[in-house]
């Protein structure tokens, strides 16, 4: 015999969130509110409001292939402001 697990045979629909509803409600819990009193006000569990943090901080760090690039951009961008600034004490030499 097979279990139902919806006794009353209603279709179960998932809410959807817009990112930025998600967004909104991480934000405000950076801010300082705290997190239970966040997702009660927009109607939402806790437990889920923490995934959408944790979702948020992984995709705010870095990855390590991200971080090499950022580190070889630093370097480029301080060889090109030495660059420029030799040319404009060449430029003012010879003007």
């Amino acid at each position: 015999m097979t279990e139902n697990l919806n006794p009353s045979n209603l279709s179960v629909t998932r809410k959807k969130y817009t990112p930025a509803f998600k967004a909104e409600c991480v934000r405000q819990v950076a801010a300082g509110a705290r997190q239970t009193d966040v997702a009660r006000a927009q109607g939402i569990s806790p437990a889920l409001l923490g995934r959408w943090q944790r979702q948020a901080l992984e995709q705010a760090v870095p990855s390590s292939a991200e971080r090499d690039e950022i580190k070889r951009l630093r370097a480029e961008l301080k060889r090109v402001e030495i660059e420029r600034d030799i040319l404009k004490k060449v430029v003012t030499i010879f003007a």
